[in-house]
């Protein structure tokens, strides 16, 4: 017989909008900011070239793209109907995928998924619409891989996904440990436990990969030169940047970029 499954607070604080959307016209250009908290689409129908975090993503039918607090997004719509659902949602404890992995294929049934919790999202305002909103959007998140941040909704967790969401913004800076401490009235010691216990990664240097990561995704995929990346990630130096892109990624960002 099965051992028992401990069952604790659910990861989702609340749901914010669930909604089916239609783009009709073809070469139609946008930008965009992504909602706050987490922001799931499913593609239906279409094809976009877009780019994010510095990302050039091509969606089609059937994939995901996973955004996370307020992320600039411009794109173009290359084949219309471009249909798509869209989730946001609020999970301090939930961790975002990765900058590499924040768009995906769906696994089959995954518009099913998407479907009934738009069909639920519908319904009239009742405690069972509440439950089955939840247990759709728990079922989809399962479906794709998400994964908690540190104890779902713990203090540590939403302590830290809002210095990070706050770091992101300002990722032209070269934020310190003490500026963070400063910012949101911790401790370092607070600010540091509640990284690790988030990411597993003290907070210098999960905030070195965010930066590095949305560098090499400029590196990759735009036309800006090394010392326009390098300030755009909030290194003054050049040759500091291309000293801990090295040390990230195997080869200098120039090579890399041959």
């Amino acid at each position: 017989m099965p051992s028992p499954v401990a069952v604790g607070p659910s990861p989702v604080e609340s749901i914010r909008l669930v909604e089916r959307y239609t783009r009709a016209k073809d070469n139609f250009k946008f930008t965009a900011t992504s909602l706050p908290g987490h922001l799931i689409h499913l593609v239906v129908a279409g094809e976009v070239d877009q780019t994010c975090n510095g990302r050039r993503q091509r969606l089609s039918p059937g994939c995901v793209v996973w955004y996370h607090e307020d992320e600039w997004v411009e794109g173009c719509v290359l084949q219309a109907p471009w249909i798509y659902y869209s989730v946001n949602f609020s999970a301090p404890g939930l961790a975002p995928p990765d900058f590499e992995h924040r768009l995906r294929p769906g696994a089959p049934g995954l518009q099913e998924r998407f479907a009934a919790l738009h069909a639920a999202w519908r319904e009239a305002e009742s405690g069972e619409r509440a439950w089955r909103c939840q247990s759709h959007l728990l079922g989809l998140l399962a479906e794709i891989g998400a994964h908690p941040g540190g104890p779902a909704g713990s203090p540590a967790g939403k302590l830290w996904w809002e210095i990070e969401a706050w770091a992101r913004q300002h990722i032209d800076r070269a934020v310190t440990l003490g500026e963070l401490c400063a910012e949101f009235g911790r401790s370092a010691n607070t600010v540091a436990r509640a990284c690790v216990e988030t990411v597993g990664q003290p907070p210098m240097k999960r905030l070195k990969q965010i930066r590095l990561s949305l560098a090499r995704g400029l590196v990759l995929h735009s036309d800006l030169n090394m010392t326009e990346i390098a300030l755009r990630v909030g290194y003054a130096r050049v040759h500091e940047f291309s000293r801990d892109y090295r040390k990230a990624y195997g080869v200098p960002p120039t090579t890399e970029r041959k």
